[in-house]
């Protein structure tokens, strides 16, 4: 555009370089400025956090920390919601920063969040203590390793489980007494995705997998907790009558839930409560 025929061209007038929009054009913004601009990490798209070079080695962790991600800030759904997805930000400027490399459901991640479970104390001693007196002679619980192998999944439950009882098959914590043939009584402890391994409701799974369908029968205890229930019902199964025990547990955000069960025939159904004190304490290894 020409102010008139021969004149140098005249140009639309720029606005000040302090003028740019909250500065996120450049890495010039300083950590002041993206506190003024409220970039508080959730409120920063994608394409904001690009143009404001956090994609890049370059962006300080000074500029990351006042940009509202810091250590104990930015948790995986903080960063997730800011677009900071591992492959996008490099990982010097992350560890400077005290930010975690992984995103949700990355490896890393689910290790971390199993690395350091709670230590479990099996002690049949209070459970031997629930057997009742005309049983001791034929039912001793002492604590046991169950070792799974699974294609490449290796797991070991350690509980405190009948003593004699053999496990049925390698690929499942299973016992039954040794050389019985018959399907009752068994002790079963193992886990339940219900479909695909994620995240689910695991007190409504349980429930309708486990719980509800003993409804029909009588209840003779139902307790639930926090991220467990434990149930002991009378039911009858293929025309006779059985005690089932069953204890479920789990935690908000697994990709999976445990279940310890006993079904015991008539000679057995006083040690129920036994049963269901040795499922309260289960010490899980490896990848079950």
């Amino acid at each position: 555009m020409t102010s008139a025929r021969g004149a140098r061209p005249t140009r639309t007038p720029q606005p000040a370089r302090g003028a740019e929009r909250p500065a996120f054009a450049t890495l010039r913004a300083a950590p002041a400025a993206l506190v003024t601009a409220g970039v508080a990490a959730v409120h920063l798209a994608p394409a904001m956090l690009a143009v404001a070079g956090f994609a890049a080695a370059r962006a300080t962790p000074a500029m990351l920390s006042a940009a509202g991600l810091a250590a104990a800030r930015a948790t995986p759904a903080v960063l997730s919601a800011a677009g900071l997805a591992a492959a996008r930000i490099a990982p010097a400027v992350l560890a400077a920063a005290g930010l975690t490399l992984s995103g949700p459901g990355c490896k890393s991640e689910r290790a971390a969040a199993t690395a350091a479970p709670p230590p479990v104390a099996i002690d049949p001693t209070p459970v031997n203590a629930l057997v009742p007196a005309e049983l001791k002679s034929r039912l001793v619980f002492e604590r046991r390793e169950l070792a799974t192998l699974r294609a490449a999944h290796q797991a070991t439950y350690a509980l405190a489980a009948p003593s004699g009882w053999a496990q049925t098959s390698k690929h499942f914590a299973h016992l039954r007494p040794a050389g019985a043939t018959a399907a009752v009584p068994r002790f079963e402890i193992g886990t339940n995705c219900d479909g695909t391994c994620t995240a689910k409701p695991w007190d409504a799974i349980a429930d309708r997998v486990h719980f509800a369908p003993l409804a029909r029968g009588k209840i003779v205890q139902d307790e639930r907790g926090p991220g467990r229930r434990t149930m002991i019902a009378d039911i009858e199964r293929a025309g006779a009558p059985v005690t089932e025990v069953v204890v479920a547990w789990w935690t908000d955000g697994d990709p999976r839930y445990h279940v310890c069960t006993a079904v015991l025939d008539p000679a057995l159904k006083p040690a129920a409560p036994a049963f269901a004190r040795a499922c309260q304490a289960v010490a899980i290894t490896g990848d079950d």
